[in-house]
């Protein structure tokens, strides 16, 4: 009797070994056709852009009619203690919308240093001067009626001024199957979010500035999903990118290097 029931107790232990290394296998393929990687720990590379380059990128709203143009501007700087820093001004003329930001970041990792933002439309302008510093954002906001207030935010150490994002994620190991996360905060609405980089594929794309063979990338935020595209040859320049909340639509038209 003993043997007999060791000779079931052994069987039953393979019958479950068995039953969890199919379940894994299984797991593991449902992984892969979903697209759903377990994030890697955020780590960027070096800037792949040169200063001076420029992106101009044609934008289509939701109703897939033309709204305007979107320039982003990178150039090489120092700060006031003479470390290398980059500079990154975003232009935006839509629809009787004229906005300005200038955010500077580090040379090392991206992170923002400062961000000052000009927003202007036929009910007057605003302005936002943000100062990011050791986990915490110092903001001064001017509204459209010339109030002006005060605000301090606590932030992540790590975390990316949101208008960068587009941006930056070229400095990251793009790759089929890459996933990572980060925070990013967007001064004017005082708004964190942690997000979820994905590459969902690579994908053939032509916009106005030609075809280009790119990685498809999925931002997922709580409630929205934007879509990226970005070249696979360096410089991995911005191809295509669709806002998952306004729905709005900016292809490349023209891109811009200083040899």
């Amino acid at each position: 009797m003993r043997g007999k029931n060791e000779a079931v107790r052994v069987a039953s232990c393979n019958e479950r070994g068995a039953a969890w290394l199919i379940a894994m296998v299984l797991a593991s393929l449902l992984a892969a056709c979903t697209g759903s990687a377990t994030p890697q720990p955020l780590r960027f590379g070096p800037a792949p852009w040169q200063s001076g380059e420029q992106h101009t990128l044609a934008i289509t709203n939701a109703d897939g009619q033309p709204a305007g143009m979107l320039t982003y501007l990178l150039t090489a700087g120092t700060d006031e203690n003479g470390a290398a820093e980059w500079v990154l001004e975003r232009s935006v003329d839509s629809l009787g919308l004229q906005e300005s930001i200038t955010v500077k970041m580090s040379d090392a990792g991206f992170r923002p240093k400062s961000a000052y933002l000009e927003r202007s439309d036929r009910e007057g302008s605003e302005r936002v001067d943000a100062q990011y510093n050791s986990g915490q954002v110092d903001m001064e906001l001017t509204t459209r009626r010339n109030v002006t207030t005060v605000q301090r935010v606590s932030v992540p150490s790590d975390a990316r001024d949101m208008v960068t994002m587009p941006m930056i994620l070229r400095g990251l190991p793009l790759a089929s199957g890459y996933a990572t996360q980060l925070n990013l905060f967007l001064p004017i609405a005082a708004q964190l979010e942690r997000v979820t980089v994905r590459v969902t594929g690579e994908e053939e794309i032509t916009v106005p500035a030609g075809t280009f063979t790119t990685y498809a990338v999925d931002v997922e935020s709580g409630d929205a999903v934007s879509k990226l595209w970005f070249a696979q040859a360096a410089p991995h320049q911005l191809i295509k990118y669709q806002d998952g909340r306004n729905k709005a639509v900016f292809e490349l038209s023209d891109y811009r290097a200083e040899e």
